[in-house]
Protein backbone atom coordinates (compact mmCIF):
# COMPACT_ATOMS: atom_id res chain seq x y z
CA UNK A 1 0.00 0.00 0.00
CA UNK A 2 1.04 3.67 -1.10
CA UNK A 3 0.16 6.18 0.85
CA UNK A 4 0.80 9.83 -0.46
CA UNK A 5 -0.33 13.14 0.88
CA UNK A 6 -0.64 16.57 -1.56
CA UNK A 7 -1.88 19.84 -1.84
CA UNK A 8 -3.85 20.54 -4.47
CA UNK A 9 -4.44 24.32 -5.47
CA UNK A 10 -7.42 25.15 -7.09
CA UNK A 11 -9.30 28.39 -8.25
CA UNK A 12 -11.12 29.84 -5.42
CA UNK A 13 -14.16 29.95 -7.39
CA UNK A 14 -14.20 26.31 -8.37
CA UNK A 15 -12.98 24.87 -4.94
CA UNK A 16 -15.95 23.08 -3.94
CA UNK A 17 -16.21 21.32 -7.21
CA UNK A 18 -12.92 20.31 -7.50
CA UNK A 19 -13.32 19.00 -3.60
CA UNK A 20 -16.11 16.81 -4.81
CA UNK A 21 -14.46 15.73 -7.78
CA UNK A 22 -11.54 14.35 -6.15
CA UNK A 23 -13.39 13.03 -3.11
CA UNK A 24 -15.07 10.99 -6.04
CA UNK A 25 -11.93 9.72 -7.31
CA UNK A 26 -11.17 5.84 -5.99
CA UNK A 27 -8.32 6.27 -3.30
CA UNK A 28 -8.66 10.07 -3.24
CA UNK A 29 -9.78 11.31 0.16
CA UNK A 30 -10.27 15.08 1.00
CA UNK A 31 -9.42 16.14 4.41
CA UNK A 32 -9.71 19.84 4.08
CA UNK A 33 -9.58 23.14 2.66
CA UNK A 34 -7.69 26.52 3.05
CA UNK A 35 -7.93 29.40 1.00
CA UNK A 36 -7.58 28.27 -2.28
CA UNK A 37 -5.90 25.00 -1.43
CA UNK A 38 -7.21 21.37 -0.67
CA UNK A 39 -5.35 18.61 1.52
CA UNK A 40 -5.48 15.47 0.18
CA UNK A 41 -4.63 11.56 0.40
CA UNK A 42 -4.15 9.23 -2.06
CA UNK A 43 -4.38 5.36 -0.99
CA UNK A 44 -3.17 2.45 -4.35
CA UNK A 45 -1.34 -0.36 -3.97
CA UNK A 46 1.65 0.91 -6.30
CA UNK A 47 3.48 4.12 -6.29
CA UNK A 48 2.58 4.10 -10.07
CA UNK A 49 -0.73 3.67 -9.42
CA UNK A 50 -0.85 6.70 -7.20
CA UNK A 51 1.47 8.97 -9.57
CA UNK A 52 -1.60 7.81 -12.32
CA UNK A 53 -4.21 9.00 -9.52
CA UNK A 54 -2.07 12.64 -8.97
CA UNK A 55 -1.68 13.07 -12.54
CA UNK A 56 -5.49 12.56 -13.63
CA UNK A 57 -6.18 15.72 -10.70
CA UNK A 58 -4.91 18.48 -13.20
CA UNK A 59 -7.91 17.57 -15.55
CA UNK A 60 -10.30 18.75 -12.81
CA UNK A 61 -11.82 22.19 -13.65
CA UNK A 62 -9.95 24.83 -11.73
CA UNK A 63 -7.05 22.82 -10.63
CA UNK A 64 -3.58 24.64 -11.46
CA UNK A 65 -1.27 23.18 -8.79
CA UNK A 66 -0.44 19.84 -7.55
CA UNK A 67 2.35 19.57 -4.80
CA UNK A 68 3.63 16.19 -3.36
CA UNK A 69 3.63 16.77 0.43
CA UNK A 70 5.03 13.30 1.72
CA UNK A 71 4.63 9.61 0.52
CA UNK A 72 4.98 6.28 2.15
CA UNK A 73 5.72 3.18 -0.26
CA UNK A 74 7.84 0.57 1.72
CA UNK A 75 5.08 -1.90 1.32
CA UNK A 76 4.91 -1.47 -2.72
CA UNK A 77 4.95 -4.60 -4.02
CA UNK A 78 6.47 -3.87 -7.51
CA UNK A 79 9.60 -2.23 -5.89
CA UNK A 80 10.03 -4.70 -3.49
CA UNK A 81 9.98 -7.18 -7.05
CA UNK A 82 12.43 -4.83 -8.47
CA UNK A 83 14.41 -4.86 -5.29
CA UNK A 84 15.05 -8.28 -5.44
CA UNK A 85 15.69 -8.51 -9.33
CA UNK A 86 18.13 -5.59 -8.96
CA UNK A 87 20.03 -8.21 -5.72
CA UNK A 88 19.81 -10.69 -7.92
CA UNK A 89 21.84 -9.37 -10.84
CA UNK A 90 24.35 -7.60 -8.27
CA UNK A 91 28.28 -8.76 -8.86
CA UNK A 92 29.28 -6.68 -6.73
CA UNK A 93 30.14 -8.16 -3.24
CA UNK A 94 28.72 -6.49 0.01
Amino acid sequence: MVISSLVVEVMPNELQAACSSLAAINGVEVHGARDNRLVVTIEAETVDESHDIASSFISISGVYGINLVYANFEDDPTLARAQGRAIEGRTDPQ
